[in-house]
């Protein structure tokens, strides 16, 4: 396994648009995780999700925020309370 890693991106709605599309789902969320191994290291968290429409997008989105903030300690801020 290599040293270096791939810097860390957010993962676009396309994506889990492709995974809906691909496996037949109504809603997608995919968290992404880099755990750092040492203090000089990064770490970070991202969550991204999709539905196919307006309902499953807004199902989405709350399973999205629980995990966020409940199950991973987010801390919201001005600009992501609703």
């Amino acid at each position: 396994m290599s040293d270096v890693k791939e810097p860390m991106q957010p993962i676009p709605i396309s994506a889990a648009r492709e995974i809906a599309k691909k496996y037949g789902y109504d809603q997608v969320v995919i968290v992404a995780r880099r755990v750092s191994e040492t203090d000089s290291e990064v770490g970070g968290e991202h969550v991204t999700t999709y539905g196919r429409d307006k309902a499953n997008c807004a199902v989405a989105a709350q399973i999205g925020d629980y995990l966020k903030y409940k199950t991973m300690g987010w801390i919201k801020t001005e600009e992501t309370k609703p």
